[in-house]
């Protein structure tokens, strides 16, 4: 470990990348699981139960990382310890009050079909949460590679989990409570990593727990709309068409993550430099920063995206089953409306950066009043097809929005990516070639 230190350090992106190589893992392990092992309809209330605890993961990105990462980074040990412990405390907070909430429709039965997921949600949402407030200690604190062995630990007890689940043929209900189990099997393991002790000595900063709550209200209000617009099609889906097409809309959009993690990985690194050049007051270097990073994630995501449509349907077939080919058109729709998303994502990170959340969640609300009204009118009358269409259609107008909104405050040009990433291209295939030239 003390000789592979240094190399992760030189090269801070194979460990940022293995970070969500490992976290997209457990998620596809789960998936290919689910698929081969419970019928079309379990699949389609898993993903409905799953698109309820993204309302969770929403509110966690903006309190546990960007929070997190804002009010800690470049601190000494003792105010860091003070902004990790207010952070846990302020997504206790609010996780047992949502999952209250969520509980009690569950138990009040208002939606039969999945009102045991509702009622068990708190438990699977707290233990995840509180296993990822570890994991974005350590993004904070540029120690990246003990998040990726905390995941390969989780992935170990996933597996772990899931033979289990099938060895005694045990229900997808039952396989939420395995899935609580790793997770909190994983927390109480992770908290070796941690100084724990300091964090739960050190006192309670109010002034901070009160702009995380800032960044909470922000993150919850993105969670609410985007949440509900995002995954309102596999609600709808599940109620005008069948759970069928749930499952096969659900199947498509994990496999869409593939290609998001791309521009979350690079942001990953990202978010904590910007922050830091802001901080600082330097605006110049802070603007480029943004612009060259943005080029970066093009220059990568383009190609890998063609490459993936390419060769991703047989692996849906072999992996799930012919049952979900059809899940590959839908798909096609989605990886298209994937190349919007970074814009929205270093917006984001751009916004938070400047102690301005609001603005990203003025984008989300719009974006989200959109499709929820184009995600009923489409999927009443388009059918299959009417599933994917709108979020393509709201991303396209997201971008317009954002390109006059640097444009007009931040006297940025986005279109200025082309010819970073022109450049950038040039200057790796000038090393390529000379690596090769060289070797001849």
């Amino acid at each position: 470990m003390k000789k592979l230190l240094p190399f992760l350090n030189k090269y801070p992106f194979i460990t940022t990348y293995s970070l969500t190589v490992s976290e997209l893992l457990f998620g596809y392990i789960l998936l290919f699981f689910i698929t081969r092992e419970y019928s079309a309809e379990d699949v389609g209330l898993w993903f409905i139960f799953f698109s309820i605890f993204n309302f969770s993961i929403n509110i966690r990105e903006g309190v546990t990382y960007v929070a997190l990462v804002k009010f800690s980074s470049g601190k000494d040990n003792q105010l860091a310890y003070q902004t990790y412990k207010t952070v846990i405390i302020a997504i206790l907070i609010i996780e047992i009050v949502i999952g209250a909430l969520i509980a009690l429709v569950g138990y009040l039965n208002i939606f039969p079909n999945i009102s045991y997921f509702l009622m068990v949600y708190p438990i699977f949402s707290i233990t995840n949460n509180c296993l990822k407030w570890v994991e974005n200690i350590h993004k904070s604190r540029d120690t990246l590679y003990r998040a990726v062995i905390i995941n390969v630990i989780s992935l170990t007890l996933l597996v772990l989990g899931i033979y289990y689940v099938h060895l005694y043929t045990l229900s997808i209900q039952n396989l939420v409570l395995v899935i609580v189990g790793v997770y909190s099997l994983s927390f109480l393991i992770s908290l070796s990593t941690i100084p724990i002790k300091s964090i739960l000595l050190s006192p309670f900063d109010k002034k901070t727990f009160k702009e995380i709550m800032h960044y909470a209200k922000q993150g919850t209000l993105k969670a609410l709309f985007g949440t509900a617009s995002s995954k309102m099609t596999l609600f709808l889906s599940a109620g005008i068409i069948s759970l069928k097409i749930t499952a096969m809309l659900g199947l498509a959009q994990r496999y869409l993550v593939i290609i998001l993690s791309i521009s979350n990985a690079i942001q990953l690194s990202f978010y904590p430099k910007i922050v830091e050049l802001y901080e600082k007051g330097n605006m110049e270097e802070f603007k480029k920063y943004f612009l060259q990073t943005l080029g970066k994630v093009y220059l990568i995501v383009l190609p890998i995206s063609i490459g993936f449509l390419i060769l991703i349907k047989p692996f849906i077939v072999l992996l799930h089953g012919d049952q979900y080919s059809d899940s590959f058109h839908l798909l096609v729709i989605l990886v298209i409306t994937s190349l919007f998303a970074p814009l929205g994502a270093f917006f984001a990170s751009y916004t938070n950066a400047k102690g301005k959340p609001q603005l990203s969640t003025n984008i989300v609300v719009m974006n989200s009043i959109l499709l929820i009204i184009l995600s009923y009118v489409m999927v009443t009358y388009m059918g299959e097809i009417g599933t994917v269409l709108p979020a393509l259609v709201t991303e396209i107008i997201g971008a317009v929005v954002i390109f006059i909104f640097y444009i007009r405050y931040e006297n940025i040009n986005l279109l200025k990516i082309i010819p970073l990433m022109r450049l950038e291209a040039l200057t790796i295939f000038y090393h390529l070639r000379k690596k090769l030239l060289g070797n001849a």
